[in-house]
């Protein structure tokens, strides 16, 4: 099982950097259409939205939620310790596991939360007609300044408490057809002054950032259910 889903990972973050080295310098070389026949809807310098010609969201009423997977930007780890003087303040391979894990529950938790608003469309366990499949991954995940329990006094001071990419695809309950990807590159706890980065502060501004990505999403699966006016 992690064999595959490393293999997985590995395939989404390929297209994630092919798709967003297109977009980092020059927005319209982003290709206007998916390997799967998708359509390009969107295509900035942090977003790209590709979406199924003629679905109908509003068809969907119940969501089912994938269990996210993580992983960090390549070389994170290595490049973190090569900056750092002391043993003490060097991230060991525990640490890089248990920030995937922690960051892959927040991430489940925030996004369970959103979606529970609001009974009339209720997450499923299993799938059946009319489920709408979110399958979640956050990719290049790069902490700028990780509280390492065993750094002693230790404390760090950073503007940001790092950056992530969401690669999101939405798929057919029932046929497993993919309707919908969007890739999206934010920045968390950016708030323009320095301030003690702690796994306290870390965990606030990752789950602002989630949080953001939870409420974009489903207010554009609420409005896909707001009757149209004939």
């Amino acid at each position: 099982m992690k064999k595959q889903q490393g293999i997985k990972l590995s395939i989404i973050a390929l297209a994630t950097s092919m798709v967003l080295g297109c977009t980092t310098t020059n927005p319209s070389n982003a290709p206007q259409v998916s390997p799967e026949g998708m359509e390009l809807k969107k295509s900035t310098r942090s977003t790209v939205a590709y979406k199924k010609e003629g679905v109908d969201f509003s068809q969907y009423d119940k969501v089912q939620i994938l269990p996210s997977a993580v992983a960090f930007k390549k070389n994170w780890q290595r490049d973190y310790n090569r900056n750092q003087s002391t043993l003490s303040m060097r991230v060991r391979d525990k640490d890089v596991m248990r920030i995937k894990a922690d960051v892959a529950k927040l991430f489940d938790e925030v996004f369970k939360e959103e979606f529970s608003k609001d009974a009339k469309f209720p997450i499923v366990e299993k799938v059946s007609s009319n489920t709408l499949v979110i399958r979640p991954a956050i990719l290049n995940l790069d902490v700028a300044a990780p509280d390492l329990k065993y750094a002693g006094n230790v404390k760090t001071y950073t503007s940001e408490a790092g950056q992530a990419t969401l690669f999101l695809e939405l798929y057919d309950g029932v046929s497993g057809e993919i309707l919908a990807r969007i890739i999206n590159t934010s920045a968390a706890g950016d708030d323009s002054y320095y301030q003690w980065a702690t796994r306290v502060s870390n965990r606030a501004d990752a789950k602002r950032m989630i949080r953001k990505w939870a409420k974009a999403l489903r207010t554009k699966y609420d409005e896909a259910h707001v009757p149209t006016a004939k």
